[in-house]
């Protein structure tokens, strides 16, 4: 089966860089699927960190684990192959433009700073210890809001071309990484790059310039490499910093323990122990159709309550998720299929969605669609459903404010001229 995952993601790597197409959720899919799947390329992932065994050891991957990946693999390629025979038969069509929402860039940045200021309030202060176990304990709304509001003022000032609002988005969101959380830089990151090389026209991936993709690169490395600088950096030991960051072979032992060989063991050892569940974990996810269910006393059934119990119990942190895992251990392939296609319908609705004109509605589906390309990997569907949920009222929110800031200052406008006459 690894022999198999190796074909597929040659065959797809093939297919994205040498096909002239848009780059759309196919793309940012497939090569997402890449990252994470790089343990079942080289056979192994790592053990979790316990107190006994404080050293992550490898752990061979199993047949069907691979094969789960292969799955998913090659239908985002299939998915994307279909897609692209499907668009060129397809007509064009009128696109939805928003009036007066330049200004949601600036609205979303004032959103992440508040969020900042929240968190530090309901905290105390906490959210910026050194001990990210004791930031994990006590962030709440505040965090989120800060996470949300840089993102999209990221993504709206890439969009719209507000420099100085980029910035500062950026800003709040390195202050998230120092802080320990790397998602929300990554998702930012990978939508504000999505905008800029999808030019609104097919285009052959390996024709990019190379100083595109040495950004890219870097930025990918970058996110990556941080989780093992971040010790050195809080504690100031910056000639360690320097003599990490100039070693190559650092680099490569990096990639080839970062998280994705951490979350895939999840899958590994769900599939290996073949640990079945109910339902339950899934359908909770419906609480998300609800505003604020969880404050308004829904409780949720998590699969991370059922699998680290049992596959991980001298784990004393807690550990990602693997929404694979999830539903393969909730209803064999059978139903790890059906989600499969789910998927992959969904990336043909953000395929549609990304051909949107609209500078705000662009922002708002790659930041939505790059959680559902990307960041999927690491959730079970209930923190997944919730953070799209989150996005898109974010969004909403700033859009509404932008709206309603653009006609006031019209309207004083309007007065001004007004009062001083022709």
């Amino acid at each position: 089966m690894q022999v198999l995952l190796i074909i597929v993601f040659v065959a797809g790597f093939a297919y994205f860089t040498g096909k002239r197409r848009r780059i759309d959720a196919f793309t940012v899919a497939f090569f997402s699927a890449a990252l994470y799947f790089l343990p079942g390329m080289v056979g192994y992932t790592l053990s979790p960190v316990t107190p006994a065994s404080p050293i992550k050891l490898p752990m061979a991957m199993v047949s069907e684990a691979t094969a789960i990946m292969a799955a998913v693999m090659g239908a985002i390629l299939l998915g994307g192959a279909l897609w692209d025979a499907h668009q060129a038969g397809a007509r064009t069509t009128r696109h939805w433009r928003l009036e007066d929402t330049s200004l949601a860039a600036d609205v979303a940045l004032l959103v992440g700073i508040l969020g900042v200021a929240i968190a530090w309030v309901e905290t105390g202060g906490a959210v910026f210890n050194p001990d990210k176990r004791v930031v994990i304990a006590v962030v709440g709304r505040g965090h989120l809001v800060w996470e949300m509001g840089a993102i999209l003022a990221a993504a709206l000032a890439v969009a719209h071309g507000k420099r100085i609002v980029l910035i500062g988005a950026f800003a709040l969101l390195l202050l998230d990484m120092y802080v320990g959380f790397r998602f929300a830089f990554a998702c930012a990151f990978i939508a504000c790059a999505w905008m800029r090389m999808d030019a609104g026209k097919p285009l052959r991936l390996r024709e990019l310039s190379p100083r595109t993709v040495v950004l890219v690169v870097l930025g990918g490395l970058a996110i990556i490499s941080y989780q093992n600088l971040k010790e050195p950096i809080r504690q100031g030991e910056w000639a360690e910093v320097g003599a990490r960051l100039s070693n190559p072979v650092w680099y490569f032992a990096g990639i080839m323990t970062s998280e994705p060989f951490t979350t895939q063991t999840v899958l590994n050892e769900v599939v290996r122990r073949d640990f079945r569940t109910d339902t339950d974990h899934l359908t909770s996810a419906s609480q998300h159709l609800i505003v604020f269910a969880p404050a308004l006393g829904a409780e949720a059934a998590r699969f991370n309550d059922q699998y680290q119990p049992a596959l991980f119990p001298s784990v004393d942190h807690g550990l990602a998720n693997n929404i694979w895992a999830q539903f393969w251990s909730a209803g064999g392939w059978p139903l790890l299929l059906v989600f499969v296609c789910v998927y992959v319908l969904l990336l043909a609705a953000g395929s549609r969605a990304m051909q949107a004109t609209d500078p705000s509605l662009r922002a708002l589906w790659a930041v939505f669609f790059a959680f559902w390309c990307f960041y999927i990997h690491r959730n079970e569907l209930l923190t997944q459903v919730g953070l799209q949920k989150q996005v898109l009222l974010t969004w909403a929110l700033c859009i509404v404010a932008a709206i309603v800031l653009a006609a006031v200052i019209k309207q004083l406008e309007h007065v001004e001229r007004t009062r001083h006459g022709p």
